[in-house]
């Protein structure tokens, strides 16, 4: 096809005056700096454009940024006014470092920082899904692992499982996949049926018909040359000289390729078109601004699927770019990079972005002697990622191919898989949310690494066809859960939070807010920071069993959840009980406590509260850093040797023996190691649940 462009500034015209105050400001600012020489381009080994900055204004002053130049020298590169930040281009011999620290003394300034640059994540009926390229002969084994792969090796089925989930769903028109990377061969004959149509763009007229604030944007947008023209132009150095290497569109070619004419290869979410939004030139130069544009753009067209094979430092800007997607129901699936180290990558570090590692044909986490997928207690999951088949045409140029499909290996290719995976659950399941479809991917991920969650391949490879027929279980009432079998993935909806974040070590515990039943909170990772004892919130996750909290386990548990606020609410207050009443009998398949564990041995028998917040008392008995035992006469025996209700305190003081304490804490259990019975264990989670009533003679 041949794609009309008309090259057009947008809304964001940059001729345009700030207030006269605003240029007053600058021009101040400008007096202030000592001029030294500057370079307009950075250097190949730079980590941010030479002669650009950031700002964000508290307040009003971002508000009044919008209207956009200033009556200086300095030239506004970028509004993104959603986020409230500006990119400015200064003079020439300006001293960005001297610039960027007196905007910092200034208190109407938020942020001032550099504009760094990015960077690419690739390591330099279909025929080459069943019969490999023509060069290497590699098969898209991403999609379907033979453990031959034309002689190249490998492990069975380690792969997506694309076949399977194709029966189900191959991808929806109505569920595109935002492609932020070089942009994309839309000429490519496995991409030209894919290119995204703006349907509230009247192509061509010179108008910004849906007043988005980019003219004619009617397939993408070009975000370095600010045109609609999204044409991937990227190069690679080769032989003494450049060639055509298409970064975006090897990328593009991974998430959504045509399937089923004929024709090369097949993207994971064939049905699904692409919208290239360009913001890396043909020598590797991009820079954050563009990238947090992008996202915005994408996002307010409703784009829901946003991949980005990209990485860069940390910042404010993009931060609050990939906080804006996931606040607006996008999901934003990003690749770990492959430095081959334990080492945060942005975008994909970020709470709410997901981060993808790759793998190699034995469901291995990728590496060799020039790469290794990057690893971490970020990581979320991991995808095909090494010798990975899409469309390129480097070896085309070269005359080495007939056509134009090349071999690519890194986490650029494995993060379009999973976006690829998104795209055909929401397919099935529109209805879903951003937070159901990121859950959905990794709590239906093959296993490949320790068992559960691990730092080296997240939840594991993904898995296409158990992402598209497996379900999440609405459950009402949190006493349900209690019978429900390991792994079954489940969400809750409006349960009350009784502990705050950091409280109790590796978990957070939830209640109904009529105080009928309760439950843990498990964490593999770190507990999630902000929450609140009170708080509203809906949660997803996977029933199972805690284990690992120090030596014990048999508390059932909703195991490293995605937690969503909903409101804020009053704390919960304790049910107040005797020691004989804390934890209960049975109750599905979470156990009861015992009373007495030697013989004659007797259990609990009541209700079972295990998960709920109560409060009891009692004369302490025994008492040592970390834990201490209460006795209200019931003279309960769990096997310990000491009589009552343990009290498992942390690191909070324990009081003396012989006083006498109420305590509120959680209704907990353990096992009693080498027998099958659980023993009381009541968790307070601030040293004021800890009073005293009467204290040690």
């Amino acid at each position: 096809m041949v794609l009309e462009v008309v090259r057009k500034e947008t809304k964001m015209d940059t001729q345009k005056r700030f207030p006269s105050r605003l240029s007053a400001f600058f021009a101040l600012l400008l007096a202030a700096i000592i001029l030294l020489p500057t370079y307009s381009a950075a250097s190949p080994k730079s980590k941010y454009a030479a002669d650009e900055i950031i700002v964000k204004f508290k307040g009003d002053g971002s508000r009044r940024l919008s209207q956009l130049s200033i009556g200086t020298n300095i030239k506004t590169k970028r509004m993104i006014p959603k986020l409230d930040y500006i990119s400015l281009k200064l003079p020439k011999g300006i001293d960005a470092e001297k610039f960027i620290a007196t905007l910092k003394k200034d208190p109407s300034v938020e942020y001032a920082g550099r504009n760094h640059l990015v960077r690419l994540f690739l390591a330099p009926n279909d025929p080459i899904y069943y019969y490999g390229d023509e060069v290497w002969g590699m098969p898209q084994w991403g999609l379907y692992n033979d453990g031959y792969n034309n002689g190249y090796g490998g492990k069975v089925r380690a792969d997506i499982h694309a076949e399977e989930a194709w029966n189900v769903t191959t991808g929806s028109q109505n569920v595109p996949i935002a492609v932020i990377d070089t942009g994309m061969d839309y000429t490519h004959p496995d991409l030209a049926s894919k290119l995204w149509t703006n349907p509230n763009e009247i192509p061509n007229n010179g108008i910004d018909d849906d007043q988005n604030g980019y003219v004619d944007d009617v397939h993408g947008w070009d975000f370095v040359n600010g045109d609609n023209d999204p044409m991937d132009d990227h190069m690679a150095y080769v032989l003494f000289d450049y060639y055509r290497f298409y970064h975006g569109t090897l990328v593009a070619g991974v998430a959504a390729a045509a399937g089923n004419n004929y024709e090369g290869i097949a993207g994971v979410s064939w049905g699904s078109p692409v919208v290239p939004l360009k913001v890396v030139r043909w020598d590797d130069y991009g820079t954050e601004d563009d990238v947090a544009a992008a996202i915005v753009y994408a996002v307010d067209l409703g784009i829901k699927v946003i991949n980005i094979s990209l990485g860069m430092a940390d910042t404010p800007l993009l931060k609050d770019a990939v906080d804006y997607a996931w606040s607006h129901g996008a999901l934003c699936i990003c690749a770990s990079g492959n430095d081959n180290l334990n080492a945060p990558t942005y975008p994909a570090a970020y709470e709410h972005a997901l981060a993808v590692g790759a793998t190699n044909r034995y469901d291995q986490r990728a590496f060799d002697s020039n790469w290794g997928s990057n690893y971490g207690p970020w990581l979320d999951v991991t995808a095909p990622g090494d010798y990975i088949v899409s469309t390129g045409p480097l070896l085309y140029d070269l005359g080495i191919a007939m056509e134009q499909y090349d071999t690519e290996s890194g986490t650029s290719a494995s993060a379009p898989a999973v976006s690829g995976i998104a795209a055909l659950i929401w397919s099935v399941h529109p209805e879903w949310t951003n937070q159901e479809v990121a859950f959905q991917i990794m709590h239906t991920a093959d296993d490949i690494g320790a068992s559960g969650w691990d730092q080296e391949t997240g939840w594991g490879r993904v898995n296409a066809y158990r992402a598209v027929t497996e379900s999440i279980l609405q459950v009402s009432k949190i006493g349900d859960l209690k019978r429900l079998p390991p792994n079954t993935s489940v969400k809750l909806t409006g349960k009350k939070l009784s502990t705050s974040s950091g409280s109790i070590a590796g978990r957070l515990y939830v209640q109904e807010p009529n105080r009928s039943s309760g439950i843990a909170l498990a964490f593999s990772g770190t507990v999630p920071t902000g929450l609140s004892a009170g708080q509203i919130i809906d949660v997803m996750g996977t029933v199972g069993s805690v284990s690992g909290w120090g030596t014990v386990s048999g508390e059932r548990a909703i195991i490293d959840p995605i937690i969503t606020i909903k409101s804020a609410g009053d704390p919960p207050k304790p049910i107040a009980m005797n020691n004989k009443t804390v934890g209960g009998g049975s109750l599905g398949l979470q156990g009861g406590v015992v009373d007495r564990y030697y013989a004659p041995q007797s259990f609990a028998s009541g209700l079972n509260n295990i998960g709920l917040l109560v409060r009891t008392a009692g004369k302490v008995t025994y008492a040592t850093y970390g834990f201490f035992y209460i006795d209200d006469g019931s003279k309960l025996k769990d096997g310990s040797g000491y009589t009552g209700v343990r009290v498992d305190c942390g690191q909070l003081a324990p009081p003396e023996p012989g006083a006498y304490a109420a305590v509120t804490g959680i209704s907990s259990c353990e096992v009693v190691q080498g027998a099958n019975a659980r023993r009381r264990v009541l968790r307070p989670r601030t040293q004021s649940d800890i009073k005293i009533i009467k204290q040690a003679p």
